[in-house]
């Protein structure tokens, strides 16, 4: 029998642990990414401006992983709730988020309860998409263009009724500054997304939306909405006889709203390198544009590091605004 000495026995407890250590971190390097379907949660409900491109970007990016992406609304609290839901997922790239200015920069400006920031506690993956806000009534609206509904407005102050997709979001800063250049007072009526304000300005409930045209457009093109205008400087290639604010010679720095998608901050970098290869090879595509394009969405590739300096400008902004219209609840 092979005795072994005392002081040699500790040693080699260790080296077997080392050993196997190794093994497992090396079996979990070399691990393919993804082996598994990717779920990618959506912020905001169906039928609104993040689902809808964002449903269109986990097709494409699944034909590029070859691997199935399957979309989940988890719309609530601009945004946030889905965002907030994210910080506690897995760090492995499974779970992507599909999220808008709303949810990712303006909602931590004015929401109270909401800790996160976009830049520090995410990466961004994609920037998916960009759209001009629309101020859009019913086919049937007394108002046929801004400036009526703008001199009714001032006639009848807070009585005109809008929805947009929540306290907090693109819609409702950008109402805010139409309300500072025009002198107007309206009533704010905020809803989850624009899977809801839609039915309720098409069943009589509101006066009118503010939003991205985007969520508005498959409406308008059957007749049953019509956009006034677009908020900002940017047209619309499918609303070509909308006209702009700037056109209309109504000041203002608009937000325009954007989508993109994320991971968690402390994702492997391997998995994140895999995803933003993909989606750069995604956003690229003519298939993509065309979708894209085809609901109104402005496609351009943005590189995740200028996608970062755009939230942080689009932070400021916002702070801004939030200061003077005392919305600033979050940032202390």
């Amino acid at each position: 029998m092979i005795r072994l000495n005392k002081r040699i026995l500790p040693a080699l407890a260790l080296v077997t642990v080392i050993a196997l250590s190794s093994v497992t971190t090396l079996s979990w390097s070399q691990e393919k990414y993804p082996s598994r379907p990717i779920e990618m949660v959506v912020a905001f409900p169906a039928g609104g401006f993040a689902d809808v491109t964002g449903r269109i970007f986990a097709e494409e990016m699944s034909k590029v992983l070859n691997t199935p992406i399957a979309p989940i609304n988890k719309g609530g609290a601009t945004g946030s709730l889905a965002a907030t839901t994210m910080l506690n997922s897995p760090k492995d790239g499974y779970s992507i988020l599909v999220n808008t200015l709303g949810g990712m920069v303006l909602a931590p400006v004015t929401l109270k309860d909401v800790k996160y920031d976009a830049n520090k506690d995410f990466y961004p993956v994609a920037f998916i998409t960009s759209a001009p806000d629309g101020l859009t009534v019913r086919a049937e609206s007394p108002f046929k263009n801004l400036n009526d509904l703008i001199d009714a407005a001032k006639k009848n102050p807070n009585k005109l009724s809008y929805g947009t997709a929540g306290t907090g979001v693109g819609g409702h800063f950008n109402s805010l500054i139409l309300s500072q250049v025009t002198g107007i007072k309206i009533k704010h009526v905020p809803y989850k997304g624009g899977g809801e304000y839609i039915p309720a300005l098409l069943g009589g409930h509101l006066d009118f939306v503010i939003g991205t045209a985007i969520a508005t457009l498959p409406q308008e093109s059957a007749g049953k909405l019509r956009t006034l205008a677009l908020l900002g400087g940017n047209k619309m290639k499918e609303l070509p006889s909308v006209p702009t604010t700037a056109e209309l010679g109504i000041k203002g720095d608009y937000l325009d709203s954007w989508a993109g998608a994320f991971v968690t901050a402390g994702t492997p970098k391997p998995v994140i390198d895999t995803l933003t290869a993909a989606a750069e090879k995604v956003i690229k595509s003519k298939e993509f544009g065309t979708r894209i394009e085809k609901t109104g969405g402005v496609v351009q590739y943005v590189a995740p590091a200028e996608f970062r300096t755009m939230i942080e400008r689009d932070k400021n902004t916002a702070l801004d605004i939030a200061k003077k219209e005392g919305l600033l609840q979050a940032v202390k």
